[in-house]
């Protein structure tokens, strides 16, 4: 049997309220228990309950509610004049708003009453985030280019608009009524989207912590993200090509020739050490993170990367130019930078494989990036090997439910054995040619 009552508390370590079940189904006025523990708190209203000290119901029509114009300028003139503790003015705060009579309410001491704009520039601040730290302790961490960008949006986009407002009194409609600015209608729907929900996030999140009553964020219309524009992808006519130019950079070559063996990301690619290499395969253990540096791949799951002998002994052997091989070789980055304990930029990677696409007379070279190699990849190595599970456990593509829970299941022997066969095959003999010649040309 359920109690004749309900407690709750507004804030962590706050004092718990009551309600008592009445006669009719409805709820009686919110009422302190004055202690923010439960048990006490409990006793307390049981002892309530026990006695016949339910408060009427707040909304009731019936004669005993109604007052007259004497009792109401008596009440407002006690209103006037009484020293109110906290609790006391929340809880005549509640009943407003419970009847309508206000949307609602912000005390001075609430946590609803610090500024809008102050609560979101530390929200999206890498470094000060509560939201980012509850993150990191549940697993999941989020990306430094991730909050700087929201940041961004909050500085350009909303801090303008809420200039002046206490988090309290944000309300989804502040929110919906950045479709009306003139300045966002010309970005990408998925722009748009993202704008609106480094807002979303935000007030969903200070709802979940009682930092502010509002709660139907969820219900701001949604903008409609149309299709992206399909990736461009190397033509496997020019894979070939591109890697029979000079490159003027063994790095660079050397991380494109990899991504195009594994579809292993940028950053993944940085990150690469001694330690991460072995006979027939790279287990990509992390990715690079400029502010923060080594960090959990994309998705947060390890995973192997088939790799052939050439392209093994050529790794190890650029780790060797490492200048700290001496002082930590295991840790060594493979693809160092001029500060020896970072690996390089990424943009070093574009850069000369933009220069070899216009060498070998690519078209629109432009359009290929080095991300490009990891969807080359997962296209390429579909038409050779039929099992989507072993190519996503290689890829580090994390999308179907029905695939997270079957692909544990896969045995990583097999899944080497046959992404590298097929990568061998798709790639092999560019890669064992390329790295039969030098990288720049007599």
């Amino acid at each position: 049997m359920s109690e004749p009552f309900y407690l709750y508390t507004r804030r962590q370590g706050g004092n718990y309220y009551v309600q008592f079940r009445l006669e009719d189904g409805s709820l009686s006025n919110h009422k302190s228990t004055g202690t923010p523990n439960y048990n006490e708190a409990r006793k307390i209203a049981m002892q309530w309950y026990s006695t016949g000290q339910i408060p009427g119901r707040i909304n009731s029509k019936s004669e005993k509610h109604k007052m007259t114009e004497l009792e109401k300028i008596q009440l407002i003139k006690q209103i006037k004049i009484c020293d109110f503790e906290y609790e006391d003015i929340q809880t005549i705060v509640d009943i407003l708003v419970s009847r309508n009579y206000l949307v609602s309410g912000i005390l001075k001491a609430a946590p609803e009453s610090r500024q809008a704009v102050d609560y979101l520039l530390e929200f999206w601040d890498y470094d000060k985030s509560p939201y980012r730290e509850e993150r990191a302790t549940l697993g999941k961490d989020l990306s430094y280019s991730y909050f700087e960008t929201a940041l961004g949006r909050v500085k350009k986009y909303w801090a303008p608009r809420l200039e002046g407002k206490l988090l309290g009194e944000i309300t989804p409609d502040d929110i919906s009524a950045i479709y009306s600015d003139k300045r966002i209608k010309k970005l990408s729907s998925k722009t748009i989207k993202d704008i609106v929900d480094v807002m979303v996030v935000a007030m969903n999140w200070a709802h979940q912590k009682h930092l502010t009553q509002f709660s139907n964020f969820q219900d701001i219309p949604k903008v409609t993200v149309k299709g992206n524009k399909k990736k461009d992808i190397l033509r496997a006519d020019y894979v070939s090509k591109v890697f029979d130019v000079a490159w003027g950079n063994e790095m660079s070559r050397l991380a494109n020739l990899l991504a195009m063996f594994t579809g292993m990301r940028a950053d993944e690619v940085q990150a690469l050490r001694v330690c991460d290499i072995h006979d027939n395969y790279i287990w990509v253990s992390h990715g690079w993170d400029d502010h923060v540096g080594l960090k959990t791949p994309k998705n947060g799951e390890e995973r192997p990367a088939p790799i052939s002998q050439e392209l093994r002994d050529a790794l190890l052997h650029m780790a060797e130019f490492n200048p700290r091989k001496n002082i930590d070789k295991e840790n060594a980055f493979i693809f160092f930078g001029k500060d020896a304990v970072k690996p390089v930029n990424q943009r070093l990677f574009n850069k000369y494989l933009n220069r070899a696409l216009e060498d070998c007379g690519y078209p629109h070279p432009e359009k290929i990036r080095f991300h490009c190699w990891r969807h080359a990849f997962c296209t390429e190595t579909k038409t050779l090997v039929n099992d989507d599970r072993m190519i996503r456990q290689v890829s580090g593509h994390k999308t179907q439910a029905v695939f997270e829970h079957y692909s544990d299941h896969l045995e990583m022997k097999d899944t080497i054995e046959a992404m590298g066969n097929a990568a061998q095959q798709l790639f092999g003999d560019v890669v064992a040619r390329t790295l039969n010649k030098p990288v720049m040309e007599a």
